[in-house]
């Protein structure tokens, strides 16, 4: 009787030692909904649409203007002062902040990559955007 006795509570030591452990490190699971922190996003210059030739790839750039209109399934126009350009949305942007009007100034958080074309032998601009801030 003795040896269960011992064996129960070197047992019971044990687990309670091990559960201590775990409280001690702290919920590490997933946060309520809108108690997330924000992303880090990468350092951003201001830009506008005609300097965006100029801009190195894989450069992140903020944009702002009026996305005017849908040009297929996740590519919009986007316009500023000095010109226009082609900026691909994806739904999970939209899904954070619903599409704007024509009409509404926004600023575009967006990275500019260049692209290969093989058809044509030439590079072209595409521009990410990464979120969407109406102003």
């Amino acid at each position: 009787m003795k040896k269960y006795t011992i064996w129960f509570v070197c047992c019971l030591i044990t687990l309670l030692g091990a559960t201590a452990a775990v409280a001690q490190e702290g919920f590490n699971g997933p946060a309520a909904p809108g108690t997330e922190m924000p992303r880090r996003m990468p350092q951003a210059r201001t830009a506008t649409v005609n300097q965006l030739n100029t801009v190195p790839d894989k450069s992140w750039v903020i944009l702002t203007g009026t996305i005017t209109q849908s040009v297929g399934y996740k590519y919009y126009t986007f316009r500023d002062s000095t010109g226009e350009v082609i900026v691909e949305i994806e739904r999970k942007v939209l899904r954070v902040t619903p599409m704007p009007g024509p009409s509404e100034r926004v600023e575009l958080y967006a990275k500019v990559e260049w692209e290969w074309d093989k058809r044509n032998g030439g590079a072209y601009l595409e521009v990410e955007v990464k979120s969407i801030r109406r102003i």
